[in-house]
């Protein structure tokens, strides 16, 4: 014989989703502003601009910050350094989702949901800063680009 009603409700009703995210690092440019100016590129003195590493090896200097004059030299529009010649850290992410349909009568039902956002609390990493005229901070990463773990409940009745 088959499985029994009870088994048959148990087991059926299922419905599973899923994200995976994976990016590459997002190209930028080191800058030299202030105040309302633009974007306006840094000067490139010299030297390997993107040292090697995992990024939390670098989180207080992701890029080589002496490749870069210190001041705004010529950056009057445009300084000497390519545009978006350096990449940011990459980005990775799973969301997963669960869902379990529960018949009440012939046209009602019941809707249990669960969602995990980050479900494997992995940590994403902003792009460091990359302004030459604020050299405390200059190449380090102060900031994440994604929040934590999130995890949510719904119930739905639908009639």
């Amino acid at each position: 014989g088959g499985p029994s009603g009870l088994a048959k409700r148990a087991v059926n009703g299922w419905e599973l989703s899923g994200i995976l995210t994976l990016q590459s690092g997002a190209p930028f440019s080191v800058v030299c502003t202030s105040g309302s100016a633009l974007y306006n590129r840094a000067d490139y003195i010299g030297g390997q601009a993107s040292p090697g590493g995992s990024v939390e090896s670098r989180l207080n200097q992701y890029f080589n910050t002496s490749a870069f004059a210190p001041g705004c030299v010529n950056a009057a529009p445009y300084g000497t350094s390519g545009r978006n010649i350096l990449r940011g850290p990459g980005q990775r992410d799973v969301d997963f989702g669960v869902i379990k349909f529960i018949p009440v009568t012939e046209k009602t039902r019941l809707e249990f949901r669960s969602e995990f956002f980050n479900m494997f609390n992995m940590v994403n990493f902003a792009l460091p800063n990359n302004n030459v005229l604020a050299p405390l901070t200059l190449g380090k990463i102060t900031a994440t680009a994604a929040g934590p773990r999130v995890i949510q409940f719904a119930l739905k009745f639908s009639f």
